[in-house]
């Protein structure tokens, strides 16, 4: 009869074995040029890297991990690793380029065309969202040379309840563009927030002022970066209210 000592011994040496990860490394394909800075995120280990020059990465894994790949100008992936994946060759990736429908196409070129152009409005007069013209009407006295509305709206509280108002106009947009950005399965992917709070979580981050003047200046990188340490701070306070 075998020792039962020397049978587990070789049992857990096996399962060490299956167990070990190795390099891995691939390439990113698609028709968009610029493949740098997707990030690859291996599930099983929540490790991540970002592709280099080329769409090029290389990260540890083994059989059966989930590799999600994501960025915001592509569709999130999804692969699975095989064992022939961690040959030698390369694993060619690829990637599809996010889309937005359009119900309608017009193909005739009116950009010359504008209020402006056509005579509508003095060259270079401020534009308003709807919010903002309301909030201007009520508070500036260049909108309203001869009544006493910017006044009385002060006194009454009118005024305060239209920036209140205007503010709310920004931050519904600035939701609407990350909803865009980032689907529902991204910010549950990359950021590790529960799918029940992914509509607080925007909610939170547009209150941020940081991450506000990040998406005006429409900067990717930070965008990112904040994203990330947002999203530690919103789990800490939803587990702090559990």
């Amino acid at each position: 009869m075998k020792n039962p000592v020397l049978i587990a011994l070789m049992l857990f040496s096996a399962i060490s074995v299956a167990q070990e990860r190795h390099p891995l490394k691939g390439k990113v394909v698609s028709g968009f040029d610029d493949l740098e800075g997707i990030y690859v995120i291996n599930r099983s280990t929540e490790t991540n890297f970002a592709t280099t020059r080329g769409g090029y990465f290389t990260i540890s894994a083994q059989p059966n991990d989930t590799l999600v790949f994501s960025s915001l100008q592509f569709e999130a992936k999804d692969v699975v690793v095989t064992e022939r994946d961690l040959g030698d060759n390369l694993l060619f990736v690829p990637l599809k380029t996010r889309t937005r429908e359009l119900q309608e196409v017009v193909i005739n070129d009116y950009r010359h065309l504008n209020a402006e152009s056509m005579g509508l409005v003095s060259k270079g007069q401020m534009r308003y969202t709807p919010a903002e013209k309301k909030l201007a009407t009520a508070s500036k006295w260049k909108m309203n040379p001869l009544g006493l509305d910017p006044l009385i709206n002060m006194f009454s509280g009118r005024t305060a309840m239209l920036q209140k108002a205007k503010e709310t106009e920004n931050k519904e947009a600035l939701i609407e563009k990350m909803r865009y950005l980032y689907s529902e399965e991204d910010i549950v992917t990359l950021f590790k927030i529960p799918q029940e709070y992914v509509s607080g979580f925007l909610f939170y981050i547009v209150e941020n002022k940081y991450f506000v003047k990040a998406m005006k200046e429409e900067s990717e990188e930070r965008i990112k970066f904040m994203l990330n340490g947002l999203a530690v701070k919103y789990l800490e306070l939803t587990d702090n209210e559990k």
